[in-house]
């Protein structure tokens, strides 16, 4: 009798277990209720360089300017809790849908991409923390095919020579 009893009272509680969750009245806690996000990014201060949702700005780390062009230029720090390997897939595809080509990519613990638009040089540094991951943009107006970089020349101290400081 007593393994009737059980029987039929785990019977029931399937019952209306399964009839609960066919009819939708019970959510599934695993899963996200919240609908995504129509933009999964925003743009950053530079207005052709989306930032994924998860990546949040410092703003006390970022410094913009403007070149003699006019072009916007500078530095912005961002952090967020998201996946090394993701925020680079996403990096490339949305920097790709607004017109900037990939032109180098380093990938370890400290992860480089180089990404070049006309006028325009976009390097991001991507750094892999304990719990945040950094992400540094760097914008700068391209050289021009001959140019160099201009670096401020110093004093050697023993041979009196100017040498490049670097």
């Amino acid at each position: 009798m007593a393994l009737f009893s059980r029987l039929s009272a785990l019977s029931l509680l399937f019952f209306v277990l399964t009839a609960c969750a066919s009819d939708g009245s019970l959510s599934n806690p695993f899963s996200s209720s919240e609908d995504p996000p129509e933009n999964p990014y925003y743009l950053s201060e530079f207005s052709d360089v989306p930032i994924p949702q998860g990546m949040t700005e410092d703003k006390r780390e970022t410094y913009i300017s403007f070149a003699p062009s006019g072009l916007k230029c500078g530095v912005q720090h961002f952090s967020g809790r998201v996946e090394v390997v993701s925020l680079m897939n996403a990096m490339r595809r949305n920097m790709a849908a607004h017109g900037w080509v990939l032109r180098a990519l380093l990938r370890s613990q400290e992860s480089i991409l180089v990404f070049e638009k006309s006028d325009s040089v976009c390097t991001m540094h991507i750094s892999d923390g304990r719990i945040y991951t950094g992400l540094i943009l760097f914008m700068s107006p391209r050289l021009d095919g001959d140019s160099e970089p201009v670096f401020p020349e110093r004093q050697s101290s023993s041979s009196g020579l100017t040498e490049q400081a670097l």
